[in-house]
């Protein structure tokens, strides 16, 4: 099986599955302790709107999603301050908004919806070195982003206004939370698929609920689970011949319900 690493997308799928699966995780922690998990569908949506648009309008995709997903975040972001309206209640607003000017773009445009809709199955296997790149780099940042502000990441979980008054910028680490929310879950459901994005993204940080009861150790649990869930699930897909998305769900969602009995005993 060693051997199906000399071609070169079998490579590129580890390296990124690898990277993808110690750093995604946190941002699932940022999710969690900010309650955000709406957003993630918002995004979705987002997505496919983004892709809609690139065909209509000869884009690069990959490109085009990340623009639109980061543009969500801050309008969704702005808004829900400026009106004092819960994040999630903003989110699913542009959720609708956003998979309805998908739809009124591929009707208008004759957009092949099988193309639009793609991004739900993902493309690990079709990555190009500057994507494969691009991926590693911003796994990179993530883990930097954590370590230089994690200080001030666990006064923000802990209380927002206590770390106000502490002296903590928590609006600007609240956008880039969200901002770097939006760029995870772009590349996981370049990945993966926007349908087996929690496999990677939310899974193993609900998983280390089970185990740890401090953020710093939620942190190294939930990039250690995330990171041998990405690489045992794709030398089990190659094994058994099946997506590596879908064997990466299987074995998360098999630890995490033997967490959930082991925790109930």
């Amino acid at each position: 099986m060693l051997e199906l690493l000399t071609y070169p997308p079998i490579l590129k799928g580890l390296i990124v599955l690898l990277f993808a699966g110690i750093s995604f995780p946190i941002t699932g922690l940022y999710l969690l302790k900010l309650n955000l998990l709406p957003l993630r569908f918002m995004l979705m949506h987002g997505a496919i709107f983004g892709g809609a648009l690139a065909l209509a309008m000869q884009l690069n995709p990959m490109g085009t999603t990340i623009l639109v997903n980061l543009m969500l975040v801050l309008f969704m972001t702005r808004a829900s301050r400026t009106l004092r309206v819960d994040a999630g209640q903003m989110s699913t607003f542009f959720m609708v908004i956003t998979i309805s000017l998908a739809f009124i773009l591929i009707y208008k445009f004759n957009v092949p919806a099988k193309d639009t809709l793609s991004i739900l199955w993902g493309s690990l296997y079709t990555l190009s070195w500057y994507e494969v790149a691009g991926v590693v780099i911003f796994s990179l940042m993530i883990l930097a982003f954590q370590l230089i502000f994690n200080r001030q990441l666990q006064a923000i979980f802990f209380d927002r206004e206590i770390a106000f008054t502490a002296g903590v910028n928590e609006n600007a680490i609240h956008y880039a939370i969200v901002i770097i929310t939006a760029l995870t879950v772009a590349t996981a459901m370049k990945l993966i698929g926007a349908l087996l994005l929690d496999a990677i993204l939310l899974l193993p940080a609900l998983i280390t609920a089970f185990k740890v009861k401090s953020f710093h150790q939620a942190i190294i649990w939930s990039s250690l689970c995330g990171g041998i869930f990405a690489i045992a699930g794709f030398f089990l897909s190659l094994a058994f011949d099946i997506p590596a998305s879908s064997s990466i769900a299987v074995l998360a969602s098999v630890v995490f319900i033997s967490f959930v009995i082991f925790a109930k005993k």
